[in-house]
């Protein structure tokens, strides 16, 4: 229902500019569910509720027609169009109520254990099979009283449930992987680290603790990229001690650039004093504003054509922070273009190894650019020596940075593409941002597993 909201309020302002044939388009959903509803009968539903669907197909039959009458009509009803949306918008909500007469009739059918009435309900699919609520009880249903699998799309919603389960692991392995607590050092042993520090490292942003003459606690941080980051503070106990800022401290360190972050003062110089901090980071900034004007290119060759097999809300690991991403299948090698203008602040090419499980996260190879507007691009699983610019070189919208491969967490050849800046929630985890992208095709704002494209 607000999905369908969202895209009519956006066809309203759009709808002059655009061709006749949108009126028509604007009630296709409709008619697609509508077709659906319509194998709902009597012995699914009550005599009732059977003629609220019934009478809705028939609305839904006459909302089309209109709707292609007017798509081909050479002169604009201003009335009749208007007319005509208010006519989809009551659409839109009949469809939600039959919807819920949809599922009180699934969930009594449960209850009763009226298998029959079950199979005639389920093997319809419908929008509310794919609430996580309703998903789980229809499938537990299922699974107990149907052991020969017999209704086809339960058996597909049965893999979309386990593919859920599979991304909200995947989601928390991330999330594990973020959370790791690095050790505050002392400023000798930083020293001493600094020499063997790899950019874009763990230890590439390092924390120092140091006694002060009255007996409290002064941090430094140094941040050895030449990328912003955000770091944070984490102090877990704490005795005799004062903090000079609230805790646990979110802070943005610029590149190559050092300075002290907080200050533990001592109570009592008579009582000892103790405390356990850790701290981490994250490559960005939280406080940047993305250009939702800007228009991206695809990351390829002009002419090249492209299929996407993770968009947006992907099923398999693109939820939650990371929802906003896409994946191109590719062949290994497959020339990578900067999809966006910027500076090149990550870079790693050096390593070989890529698989399906978690441990191989630390081995991705990816371009790395920071845009105008402080946001990140992210170019990832890129093959071995498959990085084509350095880190600080400034790189042109379409211009050749890496070759694709299969490196990292990965269970086969693709480029993982995203635009991000720093959850300002968590202040731990990039965050993934939706973006325009211009094609051939036009203007991509949901890009979809399934979808193919052609570089403009």
């Amino acid at each position: 229902m607000i999905r369908f909201i969202v895209v009519f309020g956006v066809f309203i302002l759009f709808l002059h500019a655009q061709n006749t044939v949108l009126y028509y388009a604007l009630a296709e959903p409709l008619g697609n569910n509508a077709r659906k509803i319509g194998q709902l009968n009597n012995e699914a539903l009550s005599a009732s509720d059977a003629a609220i669907t019934g009478d809705f197909c028939n609305d839904v039959k006459k909302a089309l027609s209109k709707g292609e009458r007017l798509a081909t009509s050479s002169v604009i009803n201003e009335n009749a169009l208007s007319l005509y949306l208010l006519q989809l918008r009551s659409l839109s909500q009949r469809q939600e109520q039959i919807y819920q007469l949809y599922r009180k009739s699934l969930m009594d059918a449960i209850e009763t254990n009226d298998q029959k009435r079950f199979e005639q309900l389920a093997s319809i699919e419908l929008e509310p099979l794919h609430q996580p609520r309703v998903r789980s009880d229809v499938l537990a249903f299922y699974q107990k009283n149907f052991p020969e699998h017999s209704i086809l799309n339960l058996e597909n919603l049965s893999k979309e449930q386990a593919l859920e389960v599979k991304s909200i692991q995947f989601a928390m392995d991330q999330e594990q992987a973020y959370e790791e607590h690095l050790k505050i050092l002392k400023r000798s042993q930083v020293q001493q680290l600094k020499k063997t520090t790899v950019i874009g490292s763990r230890n590439s942003v390092l924390m120092s603790a140091e006694t002060t003459p009255k007996g409290g606690v002064v941090f430094e941080a140094e941040n050895l990229n030449p990328y912003r980051v955000t770091l944070t503070l984490d102090i877990a106990s704490i005795s005799n001690l004062s903090s000079t800022a609230r805790l646990p401290l979110s802070i943005e360190l610029a590149g190559y650039s050092k300075k002290s972050v907080l200050e533990l003062v001592r109570l009592d110089s008579t009582k000892p004093v103790n405390y356990q901090a850790s701290y981490g980071w994250v490559r960005g900034s939280s406080v940047v504003h993305h250009n939702d004007d800007y228009l991206y290119t695809l990351p390829f060759a002009k002419g090249t054509g492209v299929y996407v097999s993770q968009g947006y809300n992907g099923g398999l690991s693109h939820k939650g922070l990371t929802a906003y991403a896409i994946d191109f299948p590719l062949p290994i090698g497959t020339p990578v273009y900067a999809a966006r203008e910027g500076i090149v602040v990550g870079s790693e090419g050096a390593n070989s190894l890529g698989g399906a499980t978690p441990e191989y996260r630390r081995y991705a190879n990816y371009v790395i650019i920071e845009h105008e507007d402080g946001t990140m691009g992210n170019y990832y699983h890129l093959r071995q020596g498959g990085t084509a610019v350095k880190i600080g070189e400034k790189v042109k919208k379409g211009q050749l940075i890496a070759y694709s491969g299969n490196t990292g967490y990965t269970s086969g050849s693709h480029l993982h593409f995203s635009v991000s800046t720093v959850d300002p929630i968590s202040m731990r985890r990039p965050m993934n941002l939706p973006v325009k992208i211009q094609t051939v095709q036009g203007i991509v704002t949901n890009p979809r597993q399934g979808d193919r494209y052609t570089v403009l």
